[in-house]
């Protein structure tokens, strides 16, 4: 073995190596050759060409172990989030949770995800007794961060820094995971009571409307067979017809009303809340800000259920003396819709019944948001927050 000193001079600067340090040579046997001239060779291939790659990697290597070998968890951070910025939820959190365990060190790192799917996204193996970090976003519980065991004791410090740049990441990417878990869930929720809806109206067309219509078919053919020989007969039979033809007339206004209630287009959307809020008790006082006149349908229908449905259980529930409907354009592009009470209250264990369930699904199928919570001093709030088309806008 020889050793080689390294002039200090071609040292790159902020890496610290004596001169002294030795470079091992094996397998060289020097016997019978001339020394001086081999060592003066290889010292010279290695200044040209491995000596700058050796001193990048030990710069590198200098710079990394003060964080446990992550990096600068500034820097860090900032790469993550620029590929979170091109993936999707469960995407960013895989990437999320690699990059803590490439960075710690850890033998392990997990997320689990509170009230989301998946519900844990895992690392390597955090063992049995990880170390556990709670997950916050905007003060709210979203998950937490389990960290296996994280190596020598040294890096401790540098690894919480590289904690508090990532755990935030974390934090984000968890809470975009519970978003798309629900978003996806209320959509399938969607699909499920539309399609519950047309199986509806097919069974009612097939067997209310069109049994009835069969019906009058066989009694119009009666009336022209006895109306030769027993007017009378025929009569009846036709007064039978007429009976058929009214409960044809009004399973059409209801399979109609079920559609789209007839009053948004007979009154617009403030006359026919107006003309809701007419049909208490309790007495209902409705305010409108802004034109509600040419919004979208889709809107107007939502709408038109979320205050019908919060109306009908303040007259089934509330046993209040006085309700308010508040319909507003906000500056925001969105339509705020709010029916308050001055009830009993909703009962700290109430669950959410199917007509609330209702007001829900309605609203997140036009990526809107509906509230049901209770008032100070007694009652309950329903509030719908409703984004409108960038064409509507011109209504605010």
């Amino acid at each position: 073995m020889i050793g080689l000193a390294i002039p200090a001079a071609i040292a790159p600067a902020g890496v610290l190596v004596s001169a002294t340090t030795a470079l091992p040579v094996t397998g060289l046997d020097l016997a019978g050759v001339g020394a001086a001239g081999l060592v003066g060779g290889l010292a010279a291939g290695l200044a040209g060409g491995l000596l700058p790659r050796v001193w990048c990697a030990l710069r590198q290597r200098a710079q990394r172990m003060p964080y446990g070998g992550a990096g600068d968890p500034r820097l860090l951070a900032e790469g993550l989030v620029e590929r979170l910025r091109q993936a999707g939820p469960v995407e960013a959190l895989t990437s999320v949770v690699a990059a803590l365990h490439d960075s710690l060190g850890a033998t392990g790192v997990a997320v689990e995800v509170t009230d989301g799917l998946p519900r844990r996204l895992e690392s390597g193996d955090v063992g049995a007794d990880p170390r556990r970090i709670p997950l916050v976003w905007h003060g709210e519980l979203v998950g937490s961060l389990l960290i296996g065991s994280r190596g020598p004791r040294r890096f401790a410090l540098a690894s919480d820094r590289v904690l508090a740049a990532l755990a935030p990441c974390a934090a984000d990417a968890a809470h975009a995971v519970r978003v798309s878990a629900e978003l996806r869930r209320s959509r399938e929720r969607v699909l499920a009571a539309r399609e519950e809806e047309r199986r509806r109206l097919r069974r009612d067309l097939h067997d209310g409307l069109g049994q009835t219509l069969s019906t009058m078919a066989m009694t119009i053919n009666m009336a022209r067979v006895t109306l030769k020989d027993s007017a009378q007969a025929a009569d009846s039979l036709l007064a039978d017809l007429r009976t058929g033809m009214d409960a044809v007339a009004g399973d059409i206004r209801r399979l109609v009303y079920g559609l789209r209630p007839p009053a948004l287009d007979d009154l617009g959307l403030e006359g026919a809340i107006r003309a809701l809020a007419g049909e208490g008790p309790p007495a209902t006082r409705v305010t409108v800000s802004g034109d509600l006149a040419g919004l979208p349908p889709a809107v107007e229908t939502t709408v038109y259920r979320i205050v019908q449905e919060a109306l009908t259980n303040v007259r089934r529930h509330a046993r209040a003396g006085a309700a308010d409907v508040e319909v507003e354009m906000t500056r925001a592009g969105a339509l705020r819709v709010r029916i308050s009470d001055d009830g009993a209250g909703r009962p700290s264990t109430a669950r959410a019944g199917v007509g609330t369930t209702s007001m829900r699904e309605r609203a997140a199928e036009l990526d809107g948001t509906c509230a049901i919570t209770s008032r100070p001093g007694g009652g309950t709030v329903v509030e719908a927050l409703i984004p409108l088309p960038a064409d509507a806008r011109h209504h605010v």
